[in-house]
């Protein structure tokens, strides 16, 4: 917990500093989008998060969310392009295709011993090209879907805005489910102990292909729950939707306390990570310094939108670089104990074996032949 309370401290930082910044940052429209995007990057964080744990790594979640989306406007639009079939169909056949995304890549993984960078690594490329077929290399129009109400709508209306938006909601079941998965059932502990020594996971008789391939469904399965709240959130879809999302999802959970290594993670710190994140993504486009010019007039300083790409990958490195140094420095930590406690055992056993030599051979117990 440690982290995740180190994390949620500077996630309020950062809020403050922002709102200070700029007032407008926790006004109602503002917060309500952030809300919005902070629940849609968080329902696939979780389920990299998944794989992450397991010790996997996942690249094509950003090409299942766009795959998702292309397909519902493909099957459900009624605008040019589209096929004009009921949402009750679209939306099925859509995350269905990315579930068997998601098994085809995990019985890659396990049943052929094959890299999971380099499968999910073609698989994200293989899933850009197919989308862009769909497409037709071009865009997809939603058109007035009554699937746009899943973005835009919600619970508790003030004025125009829903105070509670429905990927909000979505987010939280996802949340409890996935909390409930990972931290209280057997299946969870398997994930864990996959990911802490796989080795070991498979000699205590544990099924790792089975553990192993079922997070790569769970990850695909989420990417496709996120790509229906991104094609209602967006209206109109194409091959570019999704590009270097899977970067978000993996910062997301590294920064929440997932090891690459595989092992450690909590679906809190996830979220948490999610928060930051997209906090950092809007305050990019929020954070303002206002100053004078030499001719003493008001100008306001601004950061530059084409930094967000240096940022995100900043914050990778240095997740990253935290994380190596933690792990070297609980490495240390318990050497240095086990270190301590052999040196504290050493003088009780010479002590039982100089006693035990100076016992009379009389005191000793008999041996088999004078019984």
């Amino acid at each position: 917990m440690r982290r995740e309370l180190g994390m949620t401290i500077a996630l309020v930082v950062m809020c403050l500093g922002l709102y200070i910044s700029n007032p407008d940052f926790l006004g109602q429209s503002n917060s309500i989008n952030t809300l919005r995007q902070i629940s849609m990057l968080g329902i696939f964080a979780i389920g990299i998060g998944f794989v992450i744990i397991a010790g996997g790594i996942d690249l094509s979640i950003g090409s299942v969310i766009g795959l998702t989306g292309v397909l519902i406007a493909k099957l459900s639009s009624t605008q040019l392009g589209g096929l004009g079939y009921p949402l009750w169909i679209g939306i099925p056949v859509a995350l269905g295709v990315a579930l068997l995304f998601g098994l085809g890549q995990g019985l890659l993984i396990t049943r052929l011993k094959l890299q999971p960078f380099i499968v999910t690594l073609g698989g994200m490329l293989f899933l850009r090209g197919v989308s862009q077929t769909i497409a037709g290399g071009g865009t997809l129009s939603l058109g007035g879907s009554p699937l746009l109400t899943l973005a835009n709508g919600g619970l508790l209306k003030s004025g125009s805005d829903a105070l509670v938006p429905y990927p909000l909601l979505m987010f939280l079941a996802v949340s409890g489910v996935a909390a409930y998965a990972l931290h209280f059932t057997v299946f969870g502990r398997y994930v864990y102990a996959i990911g802490g020594n796989r080795d070991a996971a498979e000699y205590s008789g544990i099924n790792v292909k089975r553990v192993e391939t079922s997070t790569y469904v769970i990850s695909a399965g989420l990417g496709g729950v996120a790509g229906v709240c991104y094609a209602s959130y967006i209206g109109q879809m194409s091959q570019q939707v999704g590009i270097a999302y899977e970067m978000y999802a993996i910062a997301a959970a590294v920064l929440g306390g997932c090891s690459l290594r595989g092992g450690e993670g909590t679906v809190l710190g996830i979220i948490i990570g999610s928060a930051v994140m997209r906090v950092i993504d809007n305050g990019i486009n929020m954070f303002q310094l206002p100053y004078e010019d030499a001719d003493r007039i008001q100008r306001i300083w601004r950061l530059d939108p084409n930094w967000t790409f240096i940022i995100i990958g900043a914050v990778i490195l240095v997740a990253v670089i935290l994380d190596q140094i933690v792990h070297i420095v609980q490495t240390k930590r318990r050497i240095r104990h086990a270190s301590a406690g052999a040196a504290e055992a050493a003088p009780s056993l010479q002590a039982a074996v100089a006693v035990s030599a100076a016992e009379p051979p009389a005191a000793r117990a008999p041996d088999r032949e004078s019984v």
